[in-house]
């Protein structure tokens, strides 16, 4: 009986040194495939995420309307050219006052040539106007607005990417478990059936062990068919092409060690201030008071200059063209220039309204900005908690894990001298997976708390 165990025991090192090699070369990389870590990966996406370039265009679509804001209180010239030709005359019918033996009462008089043309040259100047100058000022707060929104997308990209890739990490780390303990238990149960059909092992030994080797299939199974979608995912937030091959360099100790997060208290004198989201609800709160004191201003009269230079001809006949033409025929010139004001003096008071509508959006804001202090710094404090107590659950997983190995090597030699059953043999090996998983789950959660952990206090990934 020693003898067919100590030939078990060989042949289940044998199947663990195989599984360990398999594992090696299944890590090896596709041809053609993308091999990134996760800050390639979180480089990838800051370059080609979709929502990241939109939030690019839209800062650069605010510049252009500050541009445009600027060009109202700039020197506005145009020129404008006409050219009319009657076919018809146009006239009137006037009295005559000296009429002769004869002469009608009433004379049809034409006081319009039969080509007209002219040319305008005109140039306009903003020279007050209030919300004009509010404006300006709320166009270039706009364009800090967008700049925060393009920091938080920026940074939630981040964060998305790293939990989407500690994901596929930690699924592809448990399968990688799971698939060892598949071809051991498959040559330890096949290896028992062959005892047992020679009269040295009981059928309970074997089917113990193709229960359990049934379940791990079914773990695989589940796992495996996350994978593809997990990658889908990842590609998604990256903003790669779904039919791009890629392959994940960092496992997840690799991920724990780029996350650049504290552990504990390490940040005692935190703010909300620090998050960009309080940059984006403060900034609402500008645009608002400046979008207010703009109403306020409109009661301010406009001030306006102008300057205009026209030239104009009405000759009998089209001779553009010609020289020596008579003066009835020359280009007859004009300059104007004046100021031009507009001052509403009552509009129904809709200015009052706009102006209370405006104060009660800054209210709200204001009320935003307050509850989101509160809420992240809830949130602050309970990522402390969390990675504080996942790195206790960390330790203590670790240590299981150790134990584990200890009764699982100390089973193998009792094994290995016949003083030892299948059954210690098969639930060691049970406790050894379990507290693996156990222990890869809590190294998953750990890195998961940093991750929200540095959300919570602002700090960048990358």
């Amino acid at each position: 009986m020693n003898v067919y165990k100590r030939i078990l025991f060989a042949c289940t090192l044998f199947a663990v040194v195989t599984s360990q090699a398999q594992a090696l070369e299944k890590s090896e990389p596709a041809p053609g495939a993308k091999s990134m870590s996760l800050k390639e990966a979180i480089n990838y996406a800051l370059q080609h995420n979709p929502e990241l370039k939109k939030s690019q265009f839209d800062v650069s679509i605010s510049r252009e309307t500050v541009k445009q804001t600027v060009a109202i209180g700039l020197p506005q010239v145009s020129i404008t050219g006409g050219y009319q030709h009657y076919n018809r005359i146009p006239g009137n019918w006037v009295k005559n006052f000296a009429p002769t033996p004869g002469a009608p009462e009433y004379i049809f008089l034409q006081f319009q040539q039969q080509i007209n043309s002219s040319g305008t040259l005109g140039i306009n100047q903003l020279l007050f106007d209030g919300s004009y100058l509010v404006g300006l000022k709320a166009t270039k707060q706009f364009v800090d607005m967008s700049k925060f929104l393009e920091a938080k997308t920026a940074y939630d990209v981040q964060i998305n990417v790293s939990k989407a890739y500690l994901m596929v990490a930690s699924t592809r780390m448990n399968i990688q478990l799971i698939e060892n303990n598949i071809t051991v238990l498959e040559k330890t149960a096949s290896d028992i059936k062959a005892l047992f059909e020679e009269g040295f092992s009981e059928e309970l030994d074997y089917k113990r062990l193709q229960l359990s080797l049934n379940n791990l299939k079914v773990q695989k199974q589940k796992l495996a068919g996350t994978i593809d979608l997990l990658m889908n995912l990842l590609r998604l937030q990256m903003g790669m092409d779904l039919g791009e091959a890629l392959i994940l360099s960092d496992d997840i100790e690799s991920i724990d060690a780029y996350i650049r997060s504290a552990e504990g208290n390490t940040t005692p004198t935190w703010s909300a201030n620090v998050r960009p989201e309080f940059q984006i609800l403060n900034q609402a709160i500008v645009l608002g008071k400046l979008d207010k004191k703009r109403y306020q201003m409109g009661y301010l009269p406009r001030l306006v200059g102008f300057y205009q230079h026209q030239q104009m001809t009405m000759r009998p006949e089209f001779n553009f063209f010609q020289s020596n033409l008579t003066s009835n025929n020359n280009w007859v010139p004009s300059d104007l220039f004046g100021l031009q004001i507009q001052w509403t003096l009552f509009d129904g008071l809709m200015g009052q309204s706009k102006i209370r509508e405006v104060q009660y959006k800054i209210n709200k804001a204001e009320t935003d900005l307050q509850a989101f202090e509160n809420a992240a710094s809830m949130e602050w404090k309970n990522a402390q908690n969390m990675v504080m107590l996942q790195l206790q659950q960390a330790a203590l997983q670790k240590e299981n894990m150790d134990l584990a190995q200890d009764i699982y090597q100390k089973t193998q030699i009792k094994f290995q001298e016949g003083v030892g059953s299948t059954l210690e043999m098969t639930q060691a090996e049970s406790e050894l997976k379990n507290a693996q998983i156990n222990y890869l789950n809590a190294v998953y959660d750990l890195v998961m708390a940093k991750i929200d952990y540095n959300k919570a206090t602002g700090k960048s990934i990358n």
